[in-house]
């Protein structure tokens, strides 16, 4: 127990609703800083941080779902990552500013990009997802996504670091609550990137979480459109194929994404999006929670209609319903078998 302001974290949840977080919780900044890498904990960022304000934003079902038929990507390109990191931006602004205002201290950090010079490739200042463990919002996937019963992976997250003394979430959620360990996250990643040979562990309180490995270069390369093992079938995937390059220098990754990508790829991009091609999202999009979770909000009289069939593209482009079925290495790492 601790000395907490819980009229201040009702004002600051209230807030967040009112600014449109989708989800929002309180997590303690002394779980993160045990659980945690250096340089990454919640006490590098900001020294003092007592607790940190988790706060989402729902990604459109149908941005992923028209991906999933292999029709088009440039909704989710837009409203799953790029619009959406201006939304998230947004609330964290506005939230640090509603700390500051009281008193506090708050370090805002960006929804997008990663901390140039950190000790680890593609990591930002804080993991928000582990944030979103911690707060009481979600678990983790087998995939590492953090899911939520609300949203399965179809959200993004964002968190406040804070002095504020707001009450954190007293109870974690078990990752079988919210994933059936399917592991089509696995066997739909096109690079390979993730492992479970052997497992992730990330213990945070007095629970412990298994998930994949990530492999950053293997999920960059096909995300930015290089690889033609992203979208196979699809419209919008991309027509050529750039040879792999484990740890690729500046000068290497300036070539393949400017010389040797597709040329109507490097066309159409800008400094916000790529319209389509790629930023991958199959371990989202194919996400079984995430599908489901859509169905459960649905009115009754839409349950038959709309995305629900679970129609998937295949490699020759034809569309057939995706049924995951609860195999086993996923089942014995949640602790279901």
């Amino acid at each position: 127990m601790g000395n907490y302001d819980d009229l201040l974290t009702e004002e600051v949840k209230d807030y967040a609703k009112e600014i449109g977080a989708a989800l929002v919780g309180i997590a303690g900044a002394d779980i993160l800083n045990e659980s945690l890498d250096e340089y990454f904990r919640p006490e590098d960022v900001l020294p003092g941080c007592k607790s940190l304000v988790v706060m989402s934003l729902h990604i459109p079902d149908g941005a992923l779902e028209i991906m999933r038929r292999g029709k088009a990507a440039y909704s989710y390109n837009l409203f799953g990552y790029a619009y959406l990191n201006r939304e998230l931006d947004y609330i964290i602004y506005r939230m640090s500013c509603f700390l500051e205002e009281r008193g506090y201290a708050t370090t805002p950090i960006p929804a997008r990009g990663t901390a140039y010079g950190a000790p680890k490739k593609g990591y930002g200042m804080i993991s928000f997802r582990h944030t979103a463990v911690a707060a009481g919002l979600a678990s983790f996937g087998l995939s590492g996504i953090a899911l939520t019963k609300e949203f399965g992976s179809r959200q993004r997250f964002a968190a406040v670091p804070t002095t504020a003394p707001l009450h954190p979430a007293e109870k974690l959620i078990d990752q079988a609550e919210v994933c059936d360990g399917c592991l089509e996250c696995i066997s739909h990643c096109p690079a390979g990137a993730l492992s479970l040979n052997p497992p992730h562990e990330c213990r945070m309180g007095d629970k412990v979480f298994r998930f994949a490995r990530s492999y950053y270069d293997k999920c960059i390369h096909a995300s930015r459109g290089l690889s033609t093992k992203a979208w196979p079938g699809a419209a919008f995937n991309p027509k050529i194929d750039v040879p792999y390059s484990e740890n690729p220098s500046a000068g290497k990754l300036y070539d393949q994404l400017w010389r040797e990508r597709d040329e109507g790829i490097r066309l159409s991009e800008n400094s916000e999006a790529t319209y389509g091609a790629t930023l991958c999202g199959r371990c989202m999009a194919f996400c079984s929670a995430g599908h489901e979770a859509m169905k459960r909000r649905l009115r009754d009289d839409q349950k038959e209609t709309g995305h629900t069939d679970n129609l998937v593209i295949q490699n020759d482009g034809s569309l057939k319903p995706l049924q995951p079925e609860p195999k086993a290495l996923g089942k014995k790492l949640l602790g279901l078998s």
